[in-house]
């Protein structure tokens, strides 16, 4: 880890609140890629993160070849502009076999990815061919071209192409691409291993019936998801008992065989919140309180060296403050090199009249009926509707200190980018 530790007693981390671009920006420099990599088979890369640039050993394809079922013809170039040519049928050729040298004025039958014989320099589709009864001749009624229908050496990929690149994240195309040059094996960095642990004497597992007072465990269920879907190796030691002692205790544990520790809630300023003094007895906090909404309560820092990240409590502060900041953190780490979140352009279909002091990420769901994509507000933006989440298409960035009319172009985060 590079040393970004910064006291919390630092004018930056202070009771003042850091600027969501400012906190981001800390979060990203501090992330350190994972030095770590192994060999996975193509059937094991789905997801994983390419570690080094592939070059093809091979020209894709290896031999010109036909792209469609017809015939290929050796023909004179002398006959290139005549009409109502006829050719011998001397041969046939399937993908996978090859043929005999053809010479002017003779054709074979030839099917699709099959190799063109020597001699033939063109391929006419079997629908503008006209067979003789016997099968022994063909007659093609306009004019014909050279090379028509072949595919060259190399039309894909030339040998020593670079064709996949080291930090993107491996795609289904991806791993077809691999195997189209023979590669078996892709070298991907290890798997980012994640710790979490929750707190809180007022959470219920799912299942369970609640009492007064009691809430189910949400937060639990949606950061594991989140982790998982990111292709983490979670380390969940579940809920602990929501005391300053074993708070230090599941720190330590995780800080021994995590690259990553997480948690949610506890970092507030109550006095039954033992996270944030947790990390600072073994590390430090670096990062506390954001100029945003939801989930002013983000905090960064290390425990014993290892990258801690503790998202606020309410569940879709969590959900957020996971979405905009820990995971283009974490996909960082995990050595992919596309890690920033793509922004849309979209128009609001709501007015801003009061000036807000911190920037908010609102629920949205996306009307594309209109050239500009419409955004338009979940009526109830609480931190603890989670159900504005479940209904929106993303988040919508409403800037600080800013007011607008209803029309005006905002940055738009799409669920489906800030999730994967």
């Amino acid at each position: 880890m590079n040393d970004q530790s910064i006291k919390s007693s630092s004018l930056m981390f202070n009771d003042s609140l850091m600027s969501a671009d400012d906190a981001l920006a800390f979060l990203i420099d501090s992330a350190v890629v994972l030095s770590e990599t192994e060999i996975s088979t193509l059937d094991n890369s789905i997801g994983r993160i390419l570690a080094k640039d592939i070059r093809s050993k091979i020209n894709v394809p290896g031999f010109d070849n036909s792209a469609m079922d017809g015939y290929t013809i050796a023909l004179d170039e002398n006959n290139l502009s005549e009409i109502n040519q006829t050719f011998n049928v001397v041969d046939r050729i399937a993908a996978g076999s090859t043929g005999n040298e053809l010479k002017k004025g003779n054709a074979a039958r030839i099917f699709t990815g099959a190799p063109i014989p020597p001699g033939a320099n063109t391929v006419i589709m079997q629908e503008e061919c006209q067979l003789s009864e016997d099968g022994s001749k063909i007659t093609i009624t306009r004019a014909i071209k050279l090379n028509e229908n072949i595919r060259p050496t190399g039309n894909d990929i030339l040998q020593k192409d670079a064709i996949l690149s080291a930090g993107k994240k491996i795609e289904p195309e991806d791993i077809s691409l691999a195997a189209s040059v023979g590669i078996g094996e892709l070298e991907v960095f290890k798997k980012l291993k994640v710790g979490v642990f929750f707190t809180g004497d007022e959470l219920v597992e799912p299942g369970n019936s609640l009492t007064p007072g009691k809430i189910y465990n949400s937060n639990r269920y949606a950061l594991v998801a989140l982790l998982n879907k990111a292709g983490c190796d979670v380390i969940n030691l579940g809920n602990i008992k929501d005391n300053f002692d074993s708070t230090c205790d599941a720190l330590e544990n995780l800080s021994r065989e995590c690259d990553l520790i997480m948690t949610t809630g506890g970092v507030s300023v109550g006095e039954e919140d033992h996270v944030k003094p947790a990390v600072e007895k073994l590390g430090s906090i670096n990062l506390w309180k954001i100029k945003m909404k939801p989930g002013k309560p983000l905090a960064y820092g290390q425990v014993k060296n290892i990258p801690f990240i503790g998202l606020p409590g309410n569940p879709v502060s969590s959900f957020v403050t996971y979405c905009i900041f820990a995971l283009p953190f974490i996909k960082k780490m995990q050595g992919n090199s596309h890690f920033e979140t793509e922004v849309i352009k979209v128009k609001s279909n709501f007015d801003c009249k009061r000036a807000k002091p911190r920037r908010e990420y609102a629920r949205v769901r996306i009307d594309y009926s209109s050239e500009i994509p419409l955004a338009k507000l979940y009526p109830k933006q609480g931190s603890d509707v989670m159900s504005s989440v479940v209904w929106a298409d993303g988040f919508i960035e409403i800037p600080e200190n800013t007011t607008f009319d209803s029309g005006t172009i905002l940055n738009y985060y799409p669920l489906s980018e800030l999730t994967r």
